[in-house]
């Protein structure tokens, strides 16, 4: 059996170098090609990357492609900066990702770093193994918006959070009490999950666009309609970079 597979192995091995050579242009008679070897070799492999290149490309102008049906602002999204501004960053987030917890001051520094021109939405996008704890905390922000307190709640469970490892559902009461919120409402409002449905939809509309983990950035020019899709906790300078893009 062991020399059954040692033989195939060595026959893929030599049908592989046979196919590579055939692709080279060289003759398998004995006889010489027109451009020596290593040559023929460095312009395929140059091809190679060349074609990866096309193809990364080709891979950007989907992914683009599909984020151009990002949902428009509404009154229910959470709005950080000039409603008006020309560019929105569109974050979809999981308040269980450690990624998300890296990135989660970026949008918000990068409407201060563009005054007036840049605003920023967070969106729910609770990944699967991070339940039911993400989703809890997804609704419990809500719970905090209905009382004016959202960004004070979405920053400390950020700050509170340990990422993957959770934290204990009675820790989402104490942080409702220290941002200011009325308990009896907040705690009426989280075990209703009465905002479950609009996580849902952020996360169906996050889909369509083409979020498949988080962070998950879509940034938009309102005017054109031209957009920028950052998957990961990118550096604030490649954010900028994208914004700089869509303003010119």
């Amino acid at each position: 059996m062991k020399e059954n597979k040692l033989l195939i192995v060595i026959l893929a091995a030599a049908i592989l170098i046979a196919g590579s050579l055939v692709f080279l242009g060289l003759r398998m008679d004995g006889g010489s090609s027109q451009k020596p070897f290593a040559e023929q070799l460095k312009e395929y492999e140059a091809a190679q990357q060349q074609a990866q290149l096309d193809a990364q490309a080709e891979a950007v102008k989907a992914q683009e492609a599909k984020a151009k049906n990002v949902p428009e602002l509404t009154d229910a999204d959470h709005i950080n900066g000039n409603p008006d501004a020309l560019v929105t960053i569109f974050e979809y987030s999981d308040f269980e990702c450690p990624f998300c917890k890296r990135f989660y001051q970026t949008p918000d520094q990068l409407v201060k770093n563009n005054e007036g021109k840049v605003n920023a939405t967070y969106r729910h996008f609770p990944l699967g193994f991070h339940d039911p704890l993400a989703t809890t905390q997804a609704i419990a922000s809500e719970c905090a918006a209905d009382q004016g307190k959202f960004w004070e709640y979405h920053d400390l469970v950020f700050e509170t959070t340990n990422s993957n490892m959770g934290m204990e559902v009675s820790e989402l009461y104490v942080i409702a009490k220290k941002v200011g919120l009325n308990a009896g409402t907040f705690k009426t409002c989280l075990d209703s999950r009465k905002h479950l449905d609009k996580i849902k939809a952020d996360m169906e509309g996050g889909a369509a666009s083409g979020v498949t983990g988080t962070p998950g950035s879509i940034i938009k020019n309102n005017k054109t309609g031209e957009v920028r899709f950052i998957s990961g906790a990118y550096p604030i300078e490649s954010l900028q970079a994208a914004i700089d893009e869509l303003l010119s």
